[in-house]
């Protein structure tokens, strides 16, 4: 009899004539243990064409903005929308020359509005900034080299973080928020009113210093003594570690992250009259993803791109009065959190989409429809 951990299998002709010989193989690991794991052959269900066709096009996991920065961006939003007459689209579609002016105009504005706002991704920064009324060359160039930056800069001096950790480029900005205040433990460590020759021994009240500033963020990050009190303390301690070599520092990570060449804001300046057509002519949330992937920085093999994409797709069609949805999105702030969340959940890529090790293809998906085959040569 053959043993446990073989089974026979049927006999195989050899090909060179000698005979028949007998092929072995190893049982599977399942029928030499007396307990097989719990596994099972079944493979995962996969898509038809059919539902995929019916389907939309499926977004990334979009959780970068929480909530409570969404329900500040809105607020300013929702301020600037007040002044308005009417929705924008229908204020583009009503043959009115002067509301469909004020309706481009407000368009462009708050396209580059949030479009900058998210690339910060904190209501701090959103807030420093303010809303952008004019959107011409001029304007631009005093914004982009020089003013967005000094926003972002006044936030750090206050001891607040002006960029989030939702991208790479983000995450490398805030870590130079946080080089730049551990840069001026040595000034928090001397007192005012000691002698200047006392300044020169400073190194303990250094270690002391940068403890102190661990010890907040500890604090901060566990809670304790209150969520009030935890970070008014972490923000007072960060607050006194701004030096000028911490600025500089700060200075230089905001400016690369505005002006990259992978992801300038130039470019979408530049491209917003499609993006802002696409808006106003009601093509919906595809239609606005489509204009966005013209843009650099906004879609793309990069991972952090076509969420940044997405999201500000995402941000202009349920935060905003440009929304094709006839709810109050232009003043309920718990509606638009609500929107967006079903909007989110109900474009969320499939499970097969998100456990296969093969990423996702960019390219335009082709429609499901008979591809004719030439037989030119095969009869």
């Amino acid at each position: 009899a053959p043993r446990a951990a073989e089974v026979r299998c049927p006999a195989i002709v050899r090909q060179d004539g000698a005979g028949p010989r007998m092929a072995r193989e190893v049982a599977p690991r399942g029928a030499r243990e007396l307990w097989p794991p719990l596994w099972s052959p079944k493979s995962p269900p996969t898509r038809s064409l059919g539902s995929s066709a019916s389907r939309p096009s499926p977004c990334p996991h979009l959780d970068g903005i929480d909530r409570r920065t969404l329900m500040r961006f809105h607020k300013l939003v929702a301020q600037q929308a007040s002044f308005l007459e009417g929705r924008p689209v229908e204020m583009y579609q009503s043959g009115d020359n002067a509301a469909k002016h004020l309706a481009q105009d407000f368009a462009e504005s708050c396209l580059l509005s949030i479009g900058i706002w998210r690339r910060f991704g904190t209501a701090e920064y959103a807030e420093s900034l303010g809303w952008l009324h004019r959107t011409d060359y001029a304007a631009m160039c005093a914004l982009l080299p020089g003013r967005a930056v000094e926003a972002a800069v006044e936030v750090w001096r206050r001891g607040r973080h002006a960029v989030g950790e939702r991208t790479a480029s983000q995450r490398a900005a805030h870590a130079a928020e946080i080089r730049a205040w551990e840069l001026g433990h040595a000034i928090a460590a001397v007192d005012p009113v000691t002698s200047y020759a006392a300044a020169f021994d400073i190194a303990g009240d250094v270690r002391q210093a940068e403890a102190e500033l661990r010890e907040a963020e500890m604090r901060r990050s566990l809670r304790q003594g209150g969520g009030a009190a935890a970070d008014a303390h972490l923000v007072a301690q960060r607050a006194a570690r701004a030096t000028v070599a911490g600025e500089t520092v700060v200075r230089m990570a905001y400016e690369r992250l505005l002006n990259a060449k992978h992801q300038p804001l130039w470019d979408l300046w530049r491209k917003r009259h499609s993006v802002v057509a696409a808006l106003l002519d009601g093509v919906g949330l595809d239609g606005v993803r489509e204009a966005l992937l013209q843009v650099r920085g906004f879609g793309g093999l990069c991972p952090d791109a076509d969420v940044e994409g997405w999201g500000l797709a995402l941000d202009l069609m349920t935060a905003t009065p440009l929304s094709d949805n006839s709810g109050p999105v232009a003043w309920c702030t718990d509606y638009v959190t609500w929107l967006q969340q079903r909007v989110a959940k109900k474009r969320a890529p499939a499970v097969v989409d998100t456990v296969s090790r093969t990423p996702r293809s960019t390219v335009r998906r082709r429609p499901v429809a008979p591809v004719p085959m030439d037989a030119t040569g095969l009869c």
